[in-house]
């Protein structure tokens, strides 16, 4: 049987597209010219958003008076701040711990408040008059940016020589390794201090304990305790220190070499407590 022959298929041409749909009264035909008109225009207004805000971040709102450098960092309460040489923490409460590092070139830490409300902490550096230096004064805001009381956990880090002005109205605090001029004023707290290096320190501790380390002999060294049992520690220094006491209904014992003549300035005065001076 022969193969049957298969007729040629018709071939089609192929379809032509479908021609665009017409432009009604309401749209127009988009003008290369437009579309870049709009991308410069975009690109204008968003170079200037990043001016104003890097403009807003050298200045705080604060009269002129300050710079506000301290902002959030990933989480709430978290921060990072350009260092200063003395940082001031007024009116807070609750744990504090403030550590120096010798390798940290900036101030860093966070806080929590004791109910986990959101909190935040702000700095702003201005020139101290006591000083005479810059100081970064952190305070505390809620979620609405209204000042606060700085009740809860703080943490800080600082460079090595940092100053540190503190008053705490309860709680507890741990210093560590502090080499710039120190100033605390403790009450109904926990203090405990270790490795500090200043060369100038008043500390006043009244309704607590304080257990008192130096890592290095200060030139001037002022301790008031009242109703409170603290311990000091002092390195040996050479020609001892000059220590003055002043105690009322108190216990004190000294127990480091002492000379009147000492470049090493010690002045204790202690009110219903109790106070220990020996060599760390």
């Amino acid at each position: 049987m022969d193969d049957a022959e298969v007729p040629p298929q018709p071939t089609h041409p192929p379809a032509a597209p479908a021609p665009p749909p017409p432009i009604g009264p309401g749209r127009r035909r988009t003008r290369p010219a437009l579309v870049a008109g709009v991308l410069a225009g975009a690109l204008v207004l968003a170079l200037a958003l990043v001016h104003v805000a890097r403009s807003g971040s050298g200045s705080g709102g604060d009269g002129g008076t300050g710079r506000q450098l301290a902002r959030p960092a990933a989480g709430a309460g978290d921060f990072r701040a350009q260092a200063a040489g003395l940082v001031v923490l007024d009116g807070v409460s609750g744990r504090v711990q403030v550590t120096a590092d010798p390798d940290a070139r900036t101030v860093s830490g966070g806080f929590r408040r004791q109910d986990g409300e959101f909190a935040a902490l702000r700095g702003t550096v201005a020139r101290d008059p006591a000083s005479g230096g810059e100081a970064l004064t952190l305070r505390c805001e809620d979620a609405a940016g209204t000042g606060q009381p700085c009740a809860g956990d703080l943490d800080l880090t600082v460079p090595a020589s940092t100053g540190l002005r503190l008053r705490q109205t309860s709680g507890e605090t741990a210093l560590t390794g502090l080499g710039g001029d120190l100033s605390v004023d403790a009450a109904s707290v926990r203090l405990t201090m270790s490795g500090l290096h200043p060369a100038h320190a008043a500390v006043t501790v009244a309704s607590g304990s304080a257990d008192l380390g130096f890592a290095a002999a200060p030139a001037d060294l002022d301790l008031h305790a009242v109703s409170a049992s603290v311990a000091l520690l002092l390195p040996p220094a050479r020609g001892g220190y000059a220590v003055t006491t002043a105690a009322s209904s108190a216990s004190v014992q000294v127990a480091v070499e002492r000379d009147a003549a000492s470049a090493h300035r010690v002045a204790l005065t202690v009110t219903s407590g109790s106070l220990s001076v020996r060599n760390s």
